[in-house]
């Protein structure tokens, strides 16, 4: 368990590496939502695999009810997408700058946090939202959605990964 989860740091860590124009982290993130719209099917079928099973785990009922995805949950997903798009990319914007009294201009410069890692549980929503804020801000991220909701998380994280091959 240790060497996989340093080996998808390293990656993490190469990938936080690539940094993308404001342009191209839109163009993804549209294609993510895009993706999602046209595979809807597919992801109610994979919530209905993850429903299935928290019911035979007898999960309790507010955790079953924060795993469904419907059509009106997915269109929200994919609202909040196009709110994230929106907004302006918030990586290399000059906060503040003054001059030394030596001469030596000093600038304070937005910058991307680097890795950032998620736990959460029960809510596959989640796994759009952090990966499209991340993203959109210049981070990589390691998601860890709960078991409960792994179906829903993995084709919601390998549509992003899709997204990502296009650029």
């Amino acid at each position: 368990m240790k060497n996989l989860l340093l080996n998808i740091g390293k990656k993490s860590r190469k990938a936080f590496s690539n940094e993308l124009s404001a342009k191209k982290k839109d163009k993804v993130l549209k294609d993510y939502y895009q993706l999602i719209e046209k595979n809807k099917k597919s992801i109610l079928n994979e919530n209905k695999k993850d429903i299935k099973n928290a019911l035979q785990k007898n999960l309790r009922d507010n955790l079953i009810k924060r795993l469904i995805l419907d059509e009106k949950k997915i269109s929200i997903i994919t609202q909040s997408i196009k709110k994230i798009i929106k907004l302006k990319d918030p990586t290399n914007i000059i906060l503040e700058k003054w001059r030394r009294p030596n001469g030596l201009n000093i600038s304070k410069i937005s910058i991307p946090i680097g890795v950032i890692s998620v736990i959460y549980e029960s809510r596959p929503n989640v796994t759009s939202d952090v990966a499209s804020l991340c993203f959109k801000s210049g981070n990589s991220v390691i998601l860890k959605g709960g078991s409960e909701a792994y179906y829903s998380n993995m084709i919601l994280s390998n549509l992003f990964r899709k997204s990502l091959k296009k650029k």
